[in-house]
């Protein structure tokens, strides 16, 4: 384990973007949401997943410098052709148009074609919560999850973020996977050889497991094929992982996730989708109002009587809320085996990445 300073990572990750052909503006915007994730400790969306991002841009399934195409616009919502942009960027501008939106009309949503891997879904929530709105972002992608009941991959992980404001205490963000786990959860499981919490994921003969070794074909790549697939929670994470198909595949006209079960190619990348929404607090109530009010949710929530095993009730968000503020000041920790992906990438680019600041 290495402990990187947020500047000397901020730098890198910058440097590796322009180098790629980014934009002083989209090199900034892949540098903070890749480091935000580090700061989090969400690690399988930050250092973790730098070579892979960095490979589908190098075989162009992912791209810097596109142009962001607005193809149907309303007063509260519109639909946009990201180009294949690459995935953060086209997420930040996408709840950036959202917000917009949101100001004007009290709610903006945008769907988006072509967006790609945005990584830690919380990023563009967070967005929204810092300009004092409600964020809500979804996305699908590829097969990889099996419906409950079923053996073969259908849907992607699908992820869903919800960002709400607060005052005093840190902001209620939920991250999470329609699936039981993210891909990144299963292939780092996989990697070091360790049980998953609970038998979600299923063989390609039809066992269930907690053995992520038996549905991983590669751990040592990020972007592993699985032998299988990750299993939706039960009958609730199957709802959710269609109500994420709903918003993201089907309402912008993209693939569905099972639509999407082929390999990738810089003339063929994945026809995925994804859909944000910005909710402006203030027309609905006074802002400082509502922040009390959600203080007030949030105490009450971890005040709940924990039940036997629990230390106590964690509100989402609060534990990734308390390690950015503590490794802004003192560091992030990244693994050696992530670390070493950075600096080889670092290296193919000619980045600096071996100075102390």
């Amino acid at each position: 384990m290495i402990v990187v300073t947020e500047k000397k990572l901020t730098a890198i990750y910058t440097g590796i973007a322009q180098a790629l052909g980014a934009t002083q503006e989209e090199a900034d915007i892949f540098a903070r949401c890749h480091v935000r994730a580090d700061l989090r400790g969400m690690y399988t969306q930050g250092a973790a997943i730098i070579p892979y991002t960095v490979g589908l841009t190098e075989k162009n399934i992912a791209r810097f410098g596109v142009p962001f195409k607005i193809l149907r616009d309303e007063a509260g919502m519109c639909l946009v052709d990201a180009g294949f942009g690459v995935g953060v960027v086209v997420g930040t501008r996408a709840m950036e148009l959202a917000m917009e939106k949101a100001r004007k009309a009290g709610t903006g949503c945008v769907w988006v074609q072509h967006g790609g891997d945005f990584n830690m879904t919380a990023n563009p929530v967070l967005q929204a919560v810092e300009q004092d709105m409600v964020g809500i972002v979804m996305r699908n992608e590829g097969p990889r999850v099996a419906p409950w009941g079923g053996r073969d991959p259908f849907f992607y992980t699908n992820p869903i973020a919800v960002g709400v404001p607060t005052g005093k205490e840190p902001p209620i963000i939920i991250d999470m996977a329609a699936g039981s786990f993210s891909v990144g959860q299963v292939v780092m499981a996989a990697r070091d050889n360790r049980l998953l919490p609970s038998a979600h994921l299923v063989t390609s003969e039809g066992v269930y497991t907690d053995d992520a070794t038996k549905i991983v074909i590669n751990p040592a790549l990020r972007e592993s094929k699985f032998n299988g697939g990750i299993v939706t929670l039960g009958h609730k994470g199957l709802i959710w992982a269609l109500i994420v198909e709903l918003f993201s595949g089907l309402l912008p006209g993209v693939n569905t996730s099972n639509k999407n079960n082929y390999d990738p190619t810089g003339e063929q990348p994945l026809n995925d989708g994804a859909f944000y929404m910005a909710i402006d607090v203030s027309k609905l109530q006074p802002v400082t109002e509502f922040k009390i009010a959600a203080d007030e949710f949030s105490r009450a929530l971890s005040s709940v009587r924990p039940a036997e095993g629990f230390d106590r009730v964690v509100v989402p968000g609060e534990g990734e809320a308390a390690r950015e503020a503590q490794r802004r000041k003192e560091g992030i920790p990244i693994r050696d085996e992530d670390w070493q992906g950075v600096l080889d990438v670092a290296a193919r680019y000619k980045v600096e990445a071996n100075s102390t600041n």
